[in-house]
């Protein structure tokens, strides 16, 4: 049933459930397209939402071991990328947009935010006021105007461009910005998009949305894109699955939504059962039809109610252990301080598994950005970044983001407005770095003269080759770990995962990684940690964000083709949960997800697991 499905003309839609073979039918429209249709490769674009997910899309077409994907290279499309690439190509077309050949691109969540607060407080606003500018950013649905948003958004791209830089977001917008303005331009890559294939539809934001119009236009028989609703988990990057629920809306009557209704990798206890919890919390999602299966017939989903997090990363161990080395393990959790107990339990057991770079720390990234801005100190991106890290010392006397008292608050307040001001000589070209406006603004001004002796010791040190010194004069700093075992457990999870990406190394049947970033991913065995209220959904979660929250479990859960784990404790540390769990009546307050509910006792098995 739908096999012909790849040879359909567009705007074709394909609702593609978790492992239901969205690549094998994009990979099959490439192949169609170019041995039955004659299209030529330069006029084929394939867009993925990731660069991992572009290398597959080639290795699959590259396989001559499976014909009925295999297309020798030089019958392979050149063009099989991310929007994102596509986007800095296209503005690398015209420099007049940046200022700058090639601009460096700013995609840490992180220093975007450091750099959209500073840009707040240059604009005449609070730090709190940033995030109207930097979710209008992310959405991607810009237009100027005199609001607050739009004020720290003009001062946000005059810190970038005075770094000779854009940010991830920009490589849409302007890219969008220069097709505008350059209609032989458009037209050139009209062409090479004459056929469009787009995977995980159902992330693109506003901004993506403009380009796939522009790109398209007129030629909308040559769209082809795959996704799901259901798996739309990506709005903190400004995702949203307005897009792909309103495609007959967007692309006429005679656009095309047809559904995926095969599952090879899940059997109905787990598909049916995470489906029955984005049924329940996502009152928009588009109707998928009844699935079949491959595989008629499986365990149920198993829910441990445990004592603790302590104990719970023991029964983890045991699964893991039962299942290896016949079937692999995916672990997930909601964040990585959740995987602390259980990383730790499968290094006591000498168990290798591997974790992806984001999970075992920020500590020796943190080390490398302050080599980076030691090795140029004309690098202002770098500097900010690490001295945004140096305001924890409490010697500086910034109160932490965390503080309520309104005093406190003021303080931090005060003192990072002195630190943004920073910016305000280098945008007007007065200095050449932030280096340099920090040296000369640091006379007088005590704080400022703090973090600019803790620099410029650190660059003497640098360049003395005091390795000892130099150490614990940054160690003290930037205090990169709270304590040696933070910095120990860091170290030993770089290694694990330099070992899992090294060619000599054994590959590990065992990975554990935040629940985000398993999309994509599937496991004979998936353990999911965090299945309490407070935590999957967070407490007091609006209506949009208790739907994503459901669609986060559901891409979690349909991980699994064989068993599914999940995991409630009754206990957890404090600081996992970044809130008080011992209210007034002095018991711990963790109770079991509400998704739990939603899932029929056929499909769910519960087990208690005493102190």
């Amino acid at each position: 049933m739908g096999d012909d499905l790849h040879t359909r003309p567009g705007p074709l839609l394909l609702l593609a459930g978790p492992g239901t073979g969205k690549t094998y039918r994009l990979a099959k429209r490439i192949k169609y397209l170019v041995e039955t249709e004659g299209v030529s490769p330069e006029e084929i674009t394939v867009i993925t939402f990731t660069a991992a997910a572009a290398r597959n899309m080639r290795q699959r077409i590259s396989d001559a071991g499976k014909q009925e994907l295999f297309l020798p290279l030089k019958q392979q499309p050149k063009h099989i990328r991310t929007m994102h690439s596509l986007g800095y190509a296209i503005l690398k077309e015209d420099p007049s947009v940046t200022g700058v050949e090639e601009p460096e691109v700013v995609d840490s969540l992180a220093v975007q935010t450091i750099l959209m607060e500073d840009a707040a407080q240059l604009a005449g606003y609070t730090r709190a006021d940033a995030p109207l500018a930097g979710d209008c950013r992310r959405c991607g649905n810009c237009s100027a105007s005199s609001s607050t948003k739009c004020g720290i958004c003009k001062q946000y791209r005059n810190i970038l461009r005075a770094c000779r830089a854009i940010d991830y977001d920009d490589q849409i917008l302007l890219a969008c910005k220069v097709l505008s303005g350059n209609s032989d331009l458009l037209a050139r890559y009209r062409l090479s998009c004459k056929h469009l294939l787009i995977d995980e539809y159902q992330d693109i934001n506003a901004a993506q949305f403009k380009l796939i119009r522009m790109l398209c236009d007129g030629q909308e028989e040559g769209l082809f894109v795959v996704g799901d609703d259901d798996q739309s988990i990506y709005s903190w990057r400004g995702g949203s699955p307005e897009f792909i629920r309103r495609f007959r809306k967007d692309f006429g009557d005679k656009a095309r939504v047809e559904p995926l209704l095969v599952s090879f990798r899940c059997h109905p206890h787990v598909l049916e059962g995470a489906t029955s919890v984005v049924e329940a919390f996502d009152g928009a999602r588009l109707p998928k039809g009844q699935f079949s299966y491959k595989a008629p017939d499986g365990p149920q989903i198993l829910l441990h109610d445990v004592p603790s997090d302590e104990k719970e990363a023991t029964i983890v161990k045991a699964i893991v252990e039962e299942a290896i080395p016949s079937k692999d393990v995916l672990i997930l959790v909601p964040h990585r301080g959740f995987a602390s107990a259980v990383a730790a339990e499968l290094r006591r057991a000498r168990i290798p598994f591997s974790a992806p770079a984001s999970l075992p720390g920020d500590g020796l990234p943190m080390l490398a950005t302050i080599g980076r801005w030691l090795s140029n100190p004309d690098n202002s991106l770098a500097l900010r970044e690490c001295i945004e890290s140096c305001l924890a010392n409490p010697a500086l006397g910034i109160p932490s983001r965390r503080v309520r008292k309104a005093e406190k608050k003021k303080q931090r307040e005060d003192g990072l407005q002195r630190i943004s001001r920073l910016w305000a000589p280098q945008i007007k070209g007065d200095v050449s770095s932030f280096w340099q406006a920090l040296l000369n603004a640091s006379d007088g001004d005590v704080l400022l003269t703090s973090i600019a002796g803790a620099f410029s010791k650190a660059l003497d040190l640098y360049k003395s080759s005091q390795v000892g010194e130099f150490s614990l004069h940054v160690m003290d700093n930037l205090l990169p770990w709270k304590d040696p075992t933070s910095l120990l457990d860091e170290v030993q999870s770089w290694v694990s995962a330099g070992q899992s990406l090294s060619h000599q190394a054994n590959r590990t049947d065992v990975q554990l990684m935040t629940l985000q970033g398993a999309k994509g991913l599937e496991a004979r065995v998936v353990c999911v940690i965090g299945i309490e209220d407070g935590t999957l959904p967070h407490k007091d979660a609006s209506r949009d964000a208790l739907a994503e929250e459901a669609r986060l479990f559901y891409v979690s859960a349909t991980r699994a083709i064989d068993e599914l784990h999940l995991f409630h404790a009754r206990k957890r540390s404090g600081h996992l949960l970044f809130r008080n769990v011992y209210p007034e009546s002095g018991a711990p307050d963790l109770v079991v997800s509400r998704f739990i509910n939603a899932i029929s006792p056929k499909h769910l098995k519960r087990r208690f697991h005493p102190a």
